[in-house]
């Protein structure tokens, strides 16, 4: 079977880290073709930042289109596609089916199209896709998997004629680099006394992230006289919105920009928390679940079928910042508990990435 996994480039965000982990599980036993439509000699650092993590099993293609979306671009594509004879077109991120319409409606007959839904639902409301799902996926011209029991759920009610299952995401294995001992020097150093708990936050910088609502909650910890630290990793804090939260944030919170070893710092910390308005199935929580560390997060989808209250971390209430503020506080005063959960349920963890594979596996050859 060949496999085209269609996405925009490999920068670091958690649907492009999924498909490099998907990539190289499903290549152990088929052809994968990873295709990215925007130009990766643009920001190459960026663009390409998970390009080198693909086994040397999976073929990497790049199409080098500019930015902005006309008929042109839908044609490449198209032509694109086409050019694979592929069985499979697996489409990644919300805007990627704009760019595939034409190759769909064209190629649905001999290949068949999956989408992978990476947010909620939420994001989904717009014209295109109101009409996309009401045709398309009535036809079942595009079959679609959601991440979670609950994006499940969401996707049913909104279009209940969709051809669509439910594959909890994965992540390959959370695994020490040859800079662990680095890292485990560097997070002790930011630890004031033997009681401090280091939180880590890994995201790009975004609306969806709410970063404004966990920035917010450290500052008010630190009112409160908390022993803790924030280490922020991930893209996009040069922005304007970025430097404004950095700007803002009390002394207990580092930014130490984007990084490659991120399961390093996964091991070593003791906590990890996500302040997201609105999620699919975060990866960096997966990672967090894997790496055996209690996580704290938003009662958003992804987190609320991952996350069991008061074991292997806290749900707030809802976003506000009294209660984001009351999980945190939470988890700090039943660390060792939580903590203890969270490495016993590591080990019968359902998020590897090896059953996420076979999921899709069977999924493709229905």
């Amino acid at each position: 079977m060949k496999i085209l996994e269609v996405i925009f480039s490999l920068t670091p965000g958690g649907a492009e880290r999924f498909v490099v982990d998907l990539s190289n599980e499903l290549s152990k036993a088929d052809e994968v073709v990873v295709l990215t439509l925007k130009d990766d000699k643009v920001d190459p650092e960026n663009r390409t930042f998970y390009k080198f993590d693909l086994s040397t099993r999976v073929t990497y293609k790049n199409l080098g289109l500019d930015d902005g979306f006309n008929l042109k671009k839908i044609i490449q594509v198209y032509k694109a596609i086409r050019a694979e004879k592929a069985d499979i077109v697996h489409l990644n991120l919300r805007n990627v089916p704009k760019y595939c319409i034409l190759a769909i409606l064209l190629l649905h007959r001999k290949t068949k199209f999956v989408q992978t839904i990476h947010n909620d639902m939420s994001g989904y409301n717009e014209l295109f896709y109101r009409i996309y799902f009401e045709t398309i996926g009535r036809l079942k011209w595009v079959h679609y998997v959601a991440l979670s029991d609950t994006n499940y759920k969401d996707l049913k009610r909104m279009h209940r004629h969709t051809d669509a299952c439910c594959i909890v995401n994965g992540r390959a294995k959370v695994a020490p680099t040859d800079q662990f001992n680095n890292v485990k020097a560097e997070i002790e150093s930011y630890r004031e006394t033997a009681s401090t708990k280091v939180f880590l936050h890994v995201a790009r910088c975004g609306s969806q992230k709410n970063q404004d609502l966990l920035v917010d909650a450290f500052n008010v910890l630190e009112q409160k006289g908390q022993d803790v630290k924030l280490l922020i990793i991930g893209a996009g804090f040069d922005s304007e919105r970025g430097q404004r939260l950095l700007g803002k944030a009390a002394k207990n919170t580092f930014y130490l920009g984007t990084k490659k070893n991120v399961c390093d710092y996964m091991l070593n910390s003791d906590l990890f928390t996500l302040s997201s308005a609105y999620e699919g199935m975060p990866i960096t929580l997966l990672e967090a679940s894997l790496a055996g560390i209690p996580a704290v997060s938003t009662p958003v989808c992804g987190a609320v079928d991952m996350i069991v209250n008061g074991k292997n971390g806290y749900l707030s209430k809802d976003f506000t910042l009294e209660t984001y503020v009351e999980a945190l506080e939470n988890a700090i005063a039943n660390f060792d508990f939580i903590k203890n959960l969270a490495n016993e349920m590591k080990e019968k963890s359902p998020f590897t990435m090896e059953a996420c594979a076979r999921k899709y596996r069977q999924f493709f050859e229905q």
